[in-house]
């Protein structure tokens, strides 16, 4: 049986619903039941006290580098994503600078693999556009896209031809 939890007291802060007011809110399996005076009325429940907190939406990083696989001294995917939690971060975006850099669909896969294993957040991985990081040949970005990648980065290291850039976002 799933627990609702009343949390109460804190700041809430919406943007999408234009919403920054002192308040509670009462969640069951990750969904907003009841706002405000409604979620105070709620009996049967789990209740956390989030006075002087701010109760939002999970942040998303955009750039993170989980360095997993092949650096796995610098961070990993469980260090990485269970800091991302501590601050709020419920999506991270994981750039291809790993060695393997993340430039096919077999290392996307032992990535995915490790993610399902290991990860406290969401991970959505971004690809190489170029295959190595080398800036000379496209990767194969319909069947990375397949894959699961979001987005397309050489991250850190230009791609220098412009034909080969314009291809890229083309595609994309």
């Amino acid at each position: 049986m799933t627990r609702r939890l009343l949390i109460r007291g804190g700041r809430l802060i919406d943007p999408g619903q234009k919403l920054d007011t002192v308040g509670s809110l009462l969640v069951e399996d990750g969904i907003v039941l009841r706002l405000g005076a409604d979620a105070d009325a709620a009996v049967d429940c789990d209740v956390l006290d989030a006075d002087g907190l701010v109760v939002c939406p999970g942040f998303i990083d955009l750039h993170c580098h989980l360095r997993q696989p092949g650096q796995e001294d610098k961070e990993t995917i469980a260090t990485g994503t269970r800091a991302a939690a501590r601050g709020g971060f419920t999506t991270v975006c994981c750039m291809p600078n790993t060695l393997p850099p993340l430039d096919s669909r077999e290392v996307i896969d032992r990535l995915m693999a490790r993610v399902a294993d290991d990860a406290v957040v969401r991970v959505l991985p971004i690809a190489c556009i170029t295959r190595g990081r080398n800036g000379d040949k496209l990767v194969d970005m319909v069947t990375l896209a397949a894959a699961g990648v979001v987005g397309f980065s050489d991250d850190g290291d230009p791609v220098i031809a412009i034909d080969l850039m314009r291809r890229a976002l083309e595609l994309s």
